[in-house]
């Protein structure tokens, strides 16, 4: 019993001189700098592949907008015969008007183009969006941060029946219409929509 009690006298006095204490050792200011820089490095660089990954593809889905606005003009030059059209002047086709001049353009039209009485009677447009005339159908606007930056044409324009594909100005034989939009922010890559004269479109996201 004393053994014991002796025992446990120099196990507290061992405690208490901190014999058996654990050694510990917390993180140094220098370490604690270090690793809130790394953690905001890496936070940074994940929220700006986040933020340009997001105008990517809104830049890609701007490229389809207007593919899908050209495919309608298409489609309403196919109604043009229709006697139900729903327009009150008589339209010899439909198209987009982009304008090579006003480029870098924000937005794009989609306009009908109405026929002129040629001197025997025949009706015929005249392939060009003229403002003055009220063809204007519908301006559509780009998203914010996306412009048209380049384009070889001024307006593509649908003539029916089948119908018939004109550039405006005209293009060199294999040649094709291109118009290309960038995002403002990342002007190093861009989405390229190729229009043949029989119709094709080709779409491709490049980087310069």
């Amino acid at each position: 019993m004393f053994q014991f009690s002796f025992l446990k006298f120099q196990k507290q006095e061992f405690v208490r001189q901190g014999f058996f204490k654990k050694k510990l050792r917390g993180f140094t200011l220098i370490e604690m700098l270090v690793t809130l820089g790394i953690i905001t490095m890496l936070s940074t660089m994940i929220l700006a592949y986040s933020r340009q990954s997001e105008s990517v593809a809104n830049l890609v889905r701007e490229g389809n907008r207007i593919v899908f606005e050209m495919q309608k003009a298409q489609s309403l030059s196919m109604l043009v015969l229709q006697e139900d059209s729903p327009n009150e002047k008589e339209v010899c086709g439909w198209g987009i008007y982009i304008g090579k001049s006003n480029v870098p353009a924000e937005k794009f039209i989609l306009f009908a183009d109405f026929c002129e009485e040629l001197s025997g009677g025949e009706l015929k447009g005249n392939n060009q969006y003229d403002e003055s005339q009220g063809e204007k159908t519908e301006e559509i606007n780009l998203l914010k941060g996306i412009e048209i930056f380049e384009t070889n044409i001024d307006s593509i324009v649908f003539v029916p029946p089948e119908p018939k594909i004109k550039f405006i100005p005209d293009l060199f034989e294999g040649d094709n219409a291109f118009i290309k939009i960038r995002l403002k922010n990342f002007p190093d890559q861009y989405y390229e929509i190729q229009i043949s004269k029989v119709g094709q479109v080709y779409k491709d996201l490049k980087t310069e």
